[in-house]
């Protein structure tokens, strides 16, 4: 059934339509859209929004999927993708139920899901050759991450959601709806006739996110507002602190940071934001340390030389008028990757086993196998420290199998739009692939 289209005056008023026409008219000719549907009247309104604004706009030369994940956590869900289907199916629109079928976990298990969700989500658009994922975070789920964020303390800047966020280093996920609110979204709906479901697990006070959607709601606008300024901000002290990196850093074997410490030390919050990128990805951890690390390390910038300390699994020492930093030998893990198989190490190296049996991986210890020339320009002990922290993978031969690349933690999961500009300056530093821009990708 072909996509209603509302009258120009209901147009005229109509936020979520003006805002799925902003992003219509942005995208590239031929642009394949994967619109993730839950059902519920956020996201209806989003694939509903898009397709009316395909025909009001001209740009019928855009592709719409849909997909709905169940994850497995509510027995009525797969009833919900089966009614999601349905509705795609009477509107021309092709529609892909993912399930999130791993075990879950006993803790965290929110956080599990979303990246559960975005996962699957990632690999379909691989599949169906989709450039760009839409998802209906709405001006509300704005409003609720930044004050569940400020609760919770922030390490550098506090910031909601980006209006874009790249995931695991393949495919950009954009929020449309991200400046309309909820309410909006559902006069739309009803104006147009559409039903959507309603998750009772939305009113569930177990979990973080409802108890912050009650307490906050008549400051959704001021909320908002502050993490969109906030927004701003956060994007010009990222590009700050890749300009700080460009002056002041240099990265060893994709291993150790030098720091000049007379720059580190002038260049305030941009250092600290740098910091705390930094030390995650050489330590192979997805988020920084935080505030009192942050403290300590600077504490440590102007300390004897020889001073050291050790946090977020990394060493620092300080060494004349350089600051290193390095993966600390405590942890290390060993790992086997079967046959075809694909691993990441300690959260810094990517394997593959090309192999017909399992590759072991190994951290190189006390007698080092790191390339020598990498760590020539360090100081004799920490060069050593350097090459022991390095991954050993040996074939069933004894032939030494090389890392196929370099694994970024803060970067290659999620990558938010923010961080882009400083993400590409490191990716560069660590050897790594450049990560995708949003106008090579999706946008015209």
């Amino acid at each position: 059934m072909a996509a209603s289209i509302p009258a120009a005056d209901t147009l005229a008023r109509s936020a979520p339509l003006r805002a799925a026409q902003d992003f219509v008219l942005q995208l590239k000719p031929h642009c394949h859209v994967l619109v993730a549907v839950s059902g519920g009247g956020d996201s209806i309104g989003l694939l509903s929004a898009l397709l009316a604004a395909k025909t009001i706009s001209g740009r019928n030369d855009i592709q719409l999927t849909a997909a709905t994940v169940d994850h497995g956590l509510r027995p009525e869900a797969a009833d919900e993708a089966l009614w999601v289907g349905a509705f795609c199916a009477e509107r021309g629109i092709a529609h892909h139920t993912l399930v999130w079928a791993d075990d879950k976990p006993q803790s965290g298990l929110m956080v599990a899901a979303r990246h559960a969700r975005y996962r699957l989500l990632s690999s379909l658009a691989g599949r169906c050759g989709a450039d760009v994922i839409a998802v209906a975070h709405t001006m509300d789920d704005q409003a609720e991450t930044f004050a569940m964020r400020a609760s919770r303390g922030a390490s550098t800047v506090l910031t909601g959601m980006a209006d874009k966020t790249l995931i695991e280093g393949r495919h950009w996920i954009a929020r449309p709806f991200l400046k309309i609110g909820r309410s909006a979204i559902r006069d739309f709906l009803t104006l147009n006739g559409l039903s959507w479901i309603d998750d009772p697990s939305n009113d569930d006070a177990h979990y973080e996110r409802v108890r912050t959607r009650q307490s906050i709601q008549e400051t959704v606008e001021t909320l908002a507002a502050d993490a969109e300024k906030a927004a701003q901000a956060r994007d010009r002290l990222s590009r700050s602190a890749a300009h700080l990196f460009a002056g002041i850093a240099t990265i060893h074997g994709a291993t150790v940071a030098q720091l000049d410490i007379d720059g580190l030390l002038g260049a305030g919050d941009a250092a600290r934001y740098l910091l705390n990128i930094l030390v995650p990805a050489l330590g192979g951890l997805s988020y920084g340390p935080g505030g009192d690390v942050l403290d300590r390390v600077t504490a440590l910038c102007t300390a004897p030389h020889g001073a050291r300390m050790t946090a977020g699994r990394c060493l620092f020492e300080r060494h004349r008028g350089h600051l290193f930093i390095l993966r600390e030998r405590r942890g290390l893990p060993e790992t086997e990757i079967a046959p075809g198989g694909s691993a990441v190490w300690d959260g810094r190296f990517c394997f593959e086993n090309r192999s017909q049996a399992a590759l072991r991986i190994r951290p190189a210890g006390p007698d080092g196998a790191g390339d020598a020339d990498a760590f020539s320009g360090l100081p004799p002990r920490l060069a050593h420290l350097a090459a022991a922290v390095c991954p050993v993978a040996m074939d069933t031969a004894g032939k030494q199998v090389l890392p196929t690349g370099v694994y970024l933690a803060p970067f290659d999961r999620f990558l938010p739009g923010f961080d882009l500009t400083l993400a590409n300056m490191m990716a560069a530093a660590f050897t790594h692939a450049a990560y995708r821009e949003p106008a090579a990708t999706y946008l015209r």
